[in-house]
């Protein structure tokens, strides 16, 4: 397998903020200003409204954080209510940033552990090139691609192949009612590419190291069977 992109990751922190912020209040612009600088982000929030910032956030975009020899973009970093949100190429790199910020907004601005307790979450996007054709992992995968192109209708005038696309995973969403944001995992070909490449792009919710460990355990599999 080799990878072509780490195209994007995010990581999301959980709690809620009036824990985190300082007993006796912040000056906001203050923070912010600083922020900006300190990251370099291009694009810093304004504050308007309490309602805005409910339903919007504080977006900040296009940054940047050194994390020991490395220098990354954080491409977004939004500040809501109940958390945060840091989006960059790594799942650990949008992290090292968010205890980064976090740190030094508790040393510069006196704000405070978070003594609820903080849920982790994470997604990461990968685009890979695999080895072996994925198709395998479908027993039955010559008989059942022949039996659907011989009975499809398209509108080309000869019979087209129709292969092997997506593999996609989710939970059941009867059992998360209410929950709006549905964990997936799903591997599809990449848009514009021959089918003659077995390229594609992946994306699941956990962290980019773990997610290629998995990519890499799905195509032993293939070349197994």
């Amino acid at each position: 397998m080799k990878v072509i992109k780490f195209d994007s990751a995010r990581a999301t922190w959980l709690f809620p903020l009036e824990e985190f912020g300082p007993v006796a209040g912040s000056n906001n612009p203050s923070v912010i200003s600083q922020i900006a600088q300190r990251y370099g982000f291009a694009q810093v929030p304004t504050i308007t409204t309490q309602e805005a910032m409910a339903k919007n956030g504080l977006p900040f975009g296009m940054g940047h954080f050194q994390n020991r020899d490395s220098r990354f973009a954080v491409t977004d970093f939004v500040v809501y209510n109940d958390g945060l949100v840091a989006i960059a190429e790594k799942t650990e790199w949008a992290e090292a940033f968010l205890e980064d910020v976090t740190t030094w907004v508790k040393s510069e601005f006196n704000f405070r552990e978070v003594v609820s307790g903080i849920r982790k979450l994470y997604a990461s996007t990968i685009v890979v090139d695999f080895e072996s054709p994925l198709s395998r992992l479908l027993k039955g995968y010559e008989v059942i691609s022949n039996l659907i192109t011989s009975h499809a209708v398209t509108i080309t005038p000869h019979k087209t192949p129709l292969q092997f696309s997506r593999l996609d995973f989710e939970v059941d969403r009867t059992v998360l009612a209410g929950q709006l944001a549905l964990p997936k995992f799903v591997i599809e070909r990449r848009a514009g590419v021959s089918f003659d490449h077995e390229r594609y792009y992946c994306n699941a919710p956990m962290h980019t190291e773990t997610h290629l460990s998995v990519l890499k355990e799905i195509e032993d599999l293939a070349k197994r069977q």
